[in-house]
This record gives C-alpha cells, structure tokens and sequence, in this order.
C-alpha cells in the first residue's frame, strides 16, 4: 500500500537491525519481512501470466491493413450491424465505473470492430488526418509525429481510442488552448444502433448527432472514422515545474503562461503546496542534458513534485502518465518489482487494467483486506468555471482522503468552442478540470459519500459538469438540469426500435438506480 512508503523497502532492515533481529531467532526474523513479502506476491503472479502468454502465443506476422472502405463493405456484408448490443474490440474500455448490480450479465449481439484500428489519411495542405475509431492513441501518435503533427488533444494513456475519446470526454495539458478531445472533429462516420452509418458533420443533415456524439457513451452509436484537425509538433518537450504555497498563486501561473506555453497542467498535494507544470516544444535538447523516460523506474508525477526542468521526446510526454496509470502502481516491493521486470511495451495503463480483471487477480485484493483495508474507487473529473475554481478546490480537497504523496490534478481547459449539445461549458471561456485517480482506503459507504458530496459541489453549488466515464451519483433531476435530453428525432434517427439505454441509465452508479446488491465494477 501507499502506506508503506517506497524507503521502507531498500531501508527496512540496515545490517545493525538485521543482527538485532538474529538475536530473537529467524522466526521473528521472518515475520519482520512478511508484510513486504505478501506486496510481491500478487505482482509474481500477475506478471507470470502475462509472461506465459506472451511465450505460449508467440510473435506472429501482422496481417495486411484493408482499406478502409474495404472494411466497411465487409462490415455490411457481415450482417452484424442489424440488431447488435456491443462491440468486440481489441483495447480495454476506459469506463470506470465503481460497481455493478450483482448478476449482470451483457445480453444481445456483439459487431466486432477490432479491425476498425488505423490512420486512414493524412491531408498537410488541409492539415486534417482522417483515423478509424478503434484507432488508440499509441497509433495515432505514431504515425503523425515524424511527420511533425499531433492532434490537438492526446489523452495521455496510450490505448484510449479516437471513438472513445469523442464518445468520451477527453482533456489533456493542452486543453488550455484546445479544449475537450471533441472540439477537433470535422466529420464522422457513425454506425448506429439501428445498424445504418451516418456521415455526420456540423453543417449537414446529419449536425444534430454531430452535436450529441460527446458524451453519449456508445448509446449513439460507434465511430468507424473521423476526420480530425491538425496541429504542428517538434521532436522534444523541455518540461518545467514550479511550487507555489496556494491553490490561487498557481491558477496565476497558469493564466500567465497560457500565452507563451504548449502545455499546461498542475498538481495539488497539499494546501500550502501545488505544483505547476510547463512544457513546451523545443528542436533540439541543451548539451550535457539528457532525454528523460518514466517507462522503467523513474515516476512522472514524483518528478514533477519538484522544481525543475527536463527534456523528453514529444511521444514520451504524450504517454507520461500511462506507465504508472498515473499514481496507481504503488511505492512498495510489488510496485518496484513491477517497474523492474515489466518490458517497457507492457506498461501501460491496459496492461494493469487487464490485470486487475483476472480472477486470480480480485481473489487475491478480497484476501488482502485480512491484514489491510480494501482500497475504494475514488476515480473522477469534476469541472467548474474558472472564477469558481479557488473555492471549489479548497472544499474538494479538505477532507483529503488520498493515499499519502497522492496528488490531485489540475487542467485548465479552454471552453469558448464547445458545442457539444449534452457537454455544455457556457458559463465562462475558461474551467479547471480537477481529476483524482486512484483508490481510498477508507469503507465503502465513506467512499462512496466522499464523490456524492464533491459531485454536489461541482454541479450542485459552483454551476460545474462532470465527466461521466466514471459513476455518477447525480440523481435523475439533477443529471437532466445539467446534460439534457437527447432530442427525440434525434432518437428516432439513430434508434429507432429504442434499443439503446439513456446516458443517464448507462453511467449512473448502480445505487442511484435502486439496485442494492453491488459488485466491484472494474
């Protein structure tokens, strides 16, 4: 556990407490070590497997890429997309959400998309890239960097996928300028549940679903291919950090750099400290520096803990949060033998993520809660209007429930060209986005209390929105003031034998829809 802090494992037993130890016999001497022993066992285990798979399955030659059309002509002919209830993809899902109704089970057909994975064209003199949906973003990266473009908005953890990022609500350092992931589509091709694909754009027949594809969680439909804007890039990142003694001194910095930085993003770890980060584009990195990496031992966010500048490669700050899933590989002996063993295309958030879903896996965290608490989904993005943002954090983080050295973070995110129908960010040009990721070690019910009363915080006093990946505990009313309904042409439209959940059905937490029976959700 985080409890356990990263010195206690190469410090516990210095050779002087090591003879001390002797003394009262190896019995003793072994349940000195036993707590750090039980912290390696369920990373052994866990990286065995992947390890087993990856030797049982081998290398096997990447099968030729169709076309996109191609694709698509193969899709219809499948007769999959009549009356489908899911999608079979390659990537893990991104939705968090705490808990599922006991006995829930998926139910109704699945249209498999996994193909649906590529860039399909790149235009430089329109500066637009036109990408598949199931595309991540490790692709879309890829294939744009040496050519010297980034999207506007790359979520940091590598296998979030374009139609999941627009279906989504995506944010990222650069939000300050760009806004939501969203904000950079042109076009889309939609497959509806009602089995047609709509081109949908803002100014054609199709605007209304344009307009309400963020933040509709696949009850819409699925993005086969969007058409994105193009920013330029360069190779290297040279990253600076700042501490400042308030919340307010570093919403200054922030405001100050919009106009002279690439990136911006903050940390609050404590009230009297909050950390800003600004990075920008540089062409070649100083002599005598060296290029930094958080894929082996290093850590992203222990780096930016402190004032300093660094240099990356533009890829590798794209993707710096994913290695440790931000902060949620801990500090003690698992967590450092994950880092040490773990080959560097394997640390990514999906890995862990797939992880945690193994049986063995969730068996072993039940029986961890004999000799420690089972930590509790704390996983959110709340956003306010910027001249609400100092009252709003103070009263989001008074109750501090994070792991020790665990911090919160901070993006402002520019609103001015949102037009998302059920995504609404009018009340001012500018929001701080404030985002927890990890688990609480405190019980259920208290964990649970500590997101509804920061929901109502945000929406309920400071006129703000959240993002709905991760559950909500907005009731019916509420969710309705805030997201609105969906237009019923547009409904019909898309589907037409309303087979498809309302948003407010799909992401409210299990509780708020009078199930009483819950199960761990992820």
């Amino acid at each position: 556990s985080e409890s356990r802090a990263v010195a206690a494992w190469p410090h516990c037993c210095p050779p002087q407490r090591i003879a001390a130890r002797r003394n009262e016999g190896s019995a003793a001497l072994m349940l000195h070590f036993q707590p750090e022993l039980i912290d390696l066992l369920p990373a052994a285990v866990a990286f065995t497997i992947v390890g087993l798979t990856m030797l049982c399955c081998g290398r096997t030659a990447p099968k030729p890429q169709k076309h996109y059309d191609d694709k698509v002509e193969d899709l219809i002919a499948s007769g999959s997309i009549k009356g489908f209830a899911s999608v079979a993809k390659a990537t893990t899902g991104n939705q968090f959400a705490y808990h599922k109704a006991k006995g829930a089970k998926r139910t109704g057909g699945r249209v498999d998309l996994s193909a649906f994975n590529n860039v399909v064209h790149i235009d430089d003199e329109a500066r637009l890239v036109q990408v598949e949906g199931l595309a991540t973003m490790e692709t879309v990266v890829r294939a744009l960097d040496w050519r010297g473009y980034r999207i506007p908005i790359v979520p940091e953890l590598k296998h979030i996928t374009v139609g999941g990022a627009i279906a989504g609500i995506g944010i990222e350092s650069g939000s300050f300028r760009y806004g939501w992931f969203h904000q950079a589509m042109v076009e889309c091709d939609l497959l509806t549940p009602g089995g047609e694909i709509l081109r949908c754009s803002a100014s054609n027949e199709h605007a209304d679903v344009f307009h309400a594809l963020p933040n509709s969680y696949g009850t819409l439909g699925y993005v086969l291919r969007a058409t994105l804007r193009l920013v330029a890039s360069r190779p290297y990142v040279a990253v600076t950090t700042t501490i400042h003694k308030s919340f307010k001194e570093a919403m200054t910095a922030m405001e100050q750099a919009e106009a002279t930085s690439e990136f911006v993003e903050g940390l609050w770890w404590a009230p009297d400290k909050v950390s800003v980060t600004l990075t920008n584009y540089v062409d070649e990195v100083p002599k005598g520096k060296k290029l930094k990496r958080f894929d082996g031992l290093s850590i992203y966010y222990k780096a930016v803990g402190k004032p300093g500048t660094m240099y990356m490669t533009s890829p590798n700050y794209y993707f710096r949060w994913d290695a440790d899933w931000f902060w949620n590989i801990p500090t003690d002996a698992g967590g450092w033998l994950v880092r040490l063993v773990t080959p560097r295309k394997l640390r990514t958030s999906s890995t862990y993520k797939w992880l945690r879903s193994l049986r063995l896996v969730k068996a072993w965290h039940r029986l961890e809660t004999l000799w420690k608490p089972q930590g509790q989904p704390f996983v959110q993005d709340w956003a306010v209007p910027w001249s609400r943002a100092d009252e709003f954090v103070r009263e989001a983080t008074k109750t501090r429930p994070h792991r020790k050295g665990v911090p919160y973070m901070l993006l402002p995110v520019g609103t001015s060209s949102n037009k998302a129908t059920h995504y609404p960010c009018e009340r001012e040009g500018r929001y701080l986005n404030l985002g927890t990721y990890t688990e609480i070690d405190v019980p259920f019910d208290e964990a649970l209390a500590e997101t509804r009363r920061i929901d109502d915080l945000c929406v309920r006093r400071h006129a703000g929105i959240k993002m709905l990946y991760s559950s909500s505990f907005l009731d019916l009313q509420t969710y309705t003031r805030v997201y609105g309904t969906l237009a019923p042409a547009t409904k019909k439209k898309v589907d037409p034998a309303g087979t498809r959940p309302s948003v407010f059905e799909k992401t409210a937490h299990p509780s708020i829809l009078g199930c009483e029976e819950l199960v761990l959700g992820y």
